[in-house]
């Protein structure tokens, strides 16, 4: 029968390992294999594999950290030594498949989000000019509000300058009434200046 690889050969520990034997494995394949650990030149692929080989890590110590989880785990473990036959290929296989849904679900799950994230910036934009569009139009029809209301003013005023009886006497001519009674002689020559215009 083949092996297959469980938790105990991802933490590098054997099945009947302490819990603290358990969490030192844990620290150091945590250390080995972080994505952190790749080259800043790294390509995509070599990240998931090793964010991949991190998360299996992870999920190992989880489980194996835990008294009822890894009583379950071995529990199974023991079971799938005893009564089945598996080839080891078709584990992967099938792992392999199960991880490339997940992967396929997270990227469906992320596209839609992005896409609600897109249609909610779409309507804040639409919103916001709507808002602009209707500040602009209060904002032209109070100036044509007051615009009317200087236009009814100044016709206004011009119908009332247009009412008023034409004074008599303007201040120029107030003036020079002023100044005729302080130099009477003054109006005796415009007065004789005039004769003198008329005769001729």
């Amino acid at each position: 029968m083949a092996s297959v690889r469980n938790l105990y050969d991802i933490l590098g520990v054997s099945q009947n390992a302490s819990p603290d034997a358990v969490r030192k494995a844990y620290k150091l394949r945590a250390l080995e294999v972080h994505p952190d650990k790749l080259p800043p030149g790294a390509d995509e692929a070599e990240v998931e594999a090793a964010e991949a080989k991190f998360r299996d890590v992870r999920t190992a110590f989880d489980v194996l950290s835990d008294p009822a989880k890894r009583k379950a785990y071995d529990n199974g473990l023991n079971f799938i030594r005893r009564r089945v036959n598996i080839n080891a290929d078709d584990v992967q296989a099938r792992l392999a498949r199960e991880r490339a849904e997940w992967q396929r679900q997270c990227e469906l799950r992320h596209q839609e989000r992005m896409r609600v994230l897109r249609e909610e910036i779409r309507a804040s934009q639409e919103r916001y000019q709507d808002s602009l569009a209707q500040s602009e139009l209060r904002y032209q029809e109070k100036m044509q509000a007051i615009e009317e209301q200087l236009r009814l003013h100044r016709e206004a005023e011009r119908a009332v300058e247009g009412e008023k009886p034409e004074e008599t006497y303007t201040l120029v001519d107030e003036m020079l009434s002023d100044l005729r009674r302080r130099h009477p002689e003054w109006e005796v020559r415009r007065q004789q200046l005039l004769r003198v215009s008329g005769a001729s």
